[in-house]
């Protein structure tokens, strides 16, 4: 019989993971919870306290769970992750497929968090960057409370095809795959889609990237080509006020693309990113220089 996995997240505190458990006779509950020098494991309510690898709670609780499908292996097991825990990093190199993922949210104070810039006080990610993730991965959204329009309308965007409802509704079930995201604005949230086939100039590129960090901007990503890395592509994320630019392998292209969710103007973040490019001038120079190196 094969190993059904549930995985049940969320900055809140809420009883979904024992709902769902309870709706699945003979499946096990498993409970983590991080402490300040282990992880705290419940297995259908007996405790045991697994020592932290690394320093790194999603290591370990990746980890733990490894060794404990194995043991469970045939069974529903429902996992209800540690509140700081984003999905996609305890169920990377798992070993086994999550059937579904669930996502539980506060519905009338999420989107605030998701637009802050607030840092967590267990590590260097800010709220937005956990509460944002902990969406993007859901395949059903949990609504604790009353959602205004604009929320509905951001979380179509972070998580479409993703089935919402509410904590006495909850169903597991997949999403629909491939997941678009709508591009017409609704109830002032936009996508804002930004590409172009020069590089950016380092020093305005990071004028450019403000733009991402000034409160509206929910969620961005992209591939950026920079002037002074001609061989590298950096990759950009952003969620709320957290923003992290790092190296995404070689690059593959002269192109660059910046996706960005957005309550406010996305014409803003497309002038901003635009305005960052080398000019004619200035790519003329480079390209000049480069010939010389040759």
């Amino acid at each position: 019989m094969e190993t059904v996995v549930v995985m049940v997240a969320g900055l809140v505190d809420h009883d979904v993971a024992v709902r769902v458990w309870r709706d699945r006779p003979g499946s096990v509950l498993v409970r983590h919870v991080a402490a300040e020098t282990c992880v705290r494991r419940w297995v259908d309510g007996i405790a045991t306290d697994v020592d932290l690898l690394h320093n790194c709670v999603s290591c370990t609780v990746r980890e733990d769970l490894r060794e404990l499908l194995q043991q469970f292996a045939g069974h529903t097991v429902v996992l209800h992750l540690d509140p700081l825990l984003e999905p996609d990093a305890v169920r990377r190199n798992l070993g086994v497929d999550v059937e579904c993922v669930i996502t539980v949210i506060d519905a009338e104070t999420w989107l605030d968090d998701a637009l802050g810039d607030a840092s967590m006080v267990s590590d260097q990610r800010t709220v937005a960057q956990v509460v944002v993730a902990q969406v993007e991965a859901a395949d059903v959204l949990v609504l604790q409370g009353d959602a205004d329009e604009r929320t509905l309308a951001v979380l179509d965007r972070l998580a479409p095809g993703a089935h919402r409802c509410t904590p006495e509704t909850v169903v597991v079930r997949s999403s629909t795959r491939p997941r678009m995201i709508p591009l017409t604005p609704d109830c002032g949230v936009s996508t804002a889609v930004f590409t172009a086939d020069r590089p950016f100039h380092p020093a305005r590129l990071g004028e450019a990237l403000d733009s991402l960090l000034d409160g509206t901007v929910v969620r961005s990503r992209g591939r950026l080509w920079v002037a002074d890395e001609p061989d590298l592509a950096l990759h950009l994320e952003s969620a709320g006020g957290g923003l992290h630019v790092g190296e995404g392998g070689p690059r593959d292209g002269r192109t660059t693309q910046i996706v960005a969710i957005t309550v406010g103007e996305p014409g803003d973040i497309t002038k901003a990113f635009d305005e960052a490019l080398l000019t004619d001038d200035e790519l003329s120079f480079v390209d000049s220089i480069r010939k010389l190196e040759i």
